[in-house]
């Protein structure tokens, strides 16, 4: 999935990139609107507009002040469905089908950092812990690795 597609799976979504954000943010999210740096590479934005998206699937209100447990927890959960969205365990298969076997290759045909390939990685990691049987496939995320059954 690349940066276009996901826009436009979101067509009630106004989303635009912008030179300036509030200091330390790289992308925001407001009453269906989303604003991202124009700044940053494409992948960059590819991964920050899934975890804004994420924002408006499974969170609500001013979440700003990530200084309170509560806030943290909303803005965890909205960056989990973006690591779910855009690193799908589907999609790790997809790669894997495709003969993509090092980081560089997955990331590029994701189109994603290669730190938020890592994030994804790790999020699986805590959830389903070190390996899982997912669709025919053992699936272990240290270092990644897939196995067809």
């Amino acid at each position: 999935m690349t940066y276009e597609s996901l826009i436009a799976q979101y067509p009630n979504l106004v989303i635009k990139e912008v030179k300036t954000l509030p200091t330390g943010l790289a992308g925001l999210y407001l009453d269906n609107i989303i604003l991202i740096d124009q700044y940053r590479s494409n992948y960059e934005k590819h991964c920050i507009l899934a975890e804004e998206i994420g924002h408006y699937e499974t969170t609500y209100g001013d979440i700003s002040d990530t200084s309170t447990i509560r806030n943290w927890k909303l803005e965890l959960l909205a960056r989990r469905w973006g690591y779910e969205k855009i690193v799908s365990l589907e999609k790790l298969i997809d790669c894997h089908e495709l003969n993509y076997r090092s980081i560089e290759e997955v990331c590029s045909h994701l189109e994603v950092t290669e730190q938020y390939l890592q994030s994804s990685i790790e999020h699986y990691k805590t959830r389903f812990g070190v390996s899982l049987h997912y669709k025919g496939y053992d699936i272990f995320f240290d270092p990644l690795y897939l196995i067809k059954r």
